[in-house]
């Protein structure tokens, strides 16, 4: 029986790889680190860059919309004089103890993460407060032992099982897919598809003991889900005005902007990460801008 699916992009194909179910790139993602090892590395970087990054750029899209400007100055001092304390305050913390603000970084991202995750089913038509509940207390379960002991399960992972079962899982993931995009799934198989999402994020914390892979792996599917809401939003709102040869160019230069934004946060964050005998990560005041900038994107989101 065919059931009519909310979409959030006017695309159900859209909405199904990058909003309602994009577990494409944790899989993705395994299944490269696991066959190409040494492109570990490169594989971050290019998803930090392409997807992190340019995810935290596209918030700044709302300052750049005049229509939000009046309510921009209204609430100037929870959005700009606030912030700049605040700012001054984790500056003076990351002379002692970077690590206290890393800390803070994760709690926000967990809390911002998870809201967007509940928002979502939400949209969908899932008002079951159980569902709420299990995304929340995974989440933060997760977040709670693996930043204690990140990969905690690490050893109970046999590599080439899993190696095999991400093979079978893409497989899978693809199958259904596409039974999703030809409305053969029932509504109920439909609403776990974005509460399974909000429950993995978090969860390769437990499995991988670099933290940033691990979040890379997870919060990657969060990074899809921003990415198209935001930018669908824009482009629909293009739509209900004139489609001139301005808009267009204003278009390109908000691209221009979010691109040069992520590789400017990418370089630094390379820059200031600062690996030490393979065994502990330092991080260096480069580093603090980018996480300064991704800390006003969880508040001001």
């Amino acid at each position: 029986m065919k059931t009519d699916q909310k979409v959030i992009t006017n695309s159900s194909i859209i909405d199904n790889l990058l909003i309602n179910f994009p577990l494409w790139f944790p899989l993705t993602y395994i299944f490269l680190i696991l066959n190409f090892p040494s492109y570990g590395k490169l594989i971050f970087l290019t998803s930090l860059f392409i997807f992190a990054e340019t995810h935290f750029a596209s918030t700044w899209l709302f300052f750049f919309d005049s229509e939000n400007w009046e309510w921009l100055k209204e609430n100037s001092y929870k959005i700009i004089f606030l912030p700049v304390y605040t700012l001054f305050l984790i500056t003076f913390v990351w002379q002692y103890s970077p690590f206290v603000i890393i800390i803070i970084h994760y709690l926000a991202s967990g809390w911002h993460v998870t809201k967007q995750s509940v928002g979502i089913i939400n949209i969908y038509g899932n008002k079951s407060k159980i569902y709420k509940f299990l995304i929340y207390f995974s989440s933060f379960l997760c977040l709670a032992v693996g930043l204690n002991k990140p990969g905690l399960l690490a050893g109970a992972i046999n590599l080439n099982i899993l190696n095999f079962s991400i093979c079978v899982f893409i497989i899978l993931y693809g199958l259904f897919i596409a039974l999703n995009f030809k409305k053969l799934l029932t509504k109920e198989i439909q609403l776990l598809m974005p509460l399974i999402t909000g429950i993995f994020i978090y969860l390769p914390i437990l499995f991988f003991d670099d933290l940033a892979t691990a979040t890379a792996i997870g919060v990657g599917m969060h990074w899809c889900q921003y990415l198209a809401i935001v930018w669908s939003k824009h482009f629909r709102k293009q739509n209900f005005n004139e489609i001139s040869k301005n808009n267009k160019n204003q278009t390109w230069k908000y691209i221009a902007f979010v691109m040069v934004y992520a590789f400017t946060m990418s370089v630094l964050t390379v820059n200031g990460i600062v690996n030490r005998n393979n065994l502990t990560l330092q991080y260096n005041f480069f580093y603090l801008i980018p996480l300064s900038f991704q800390l006003y994107h969880f508040y001001i989101d």
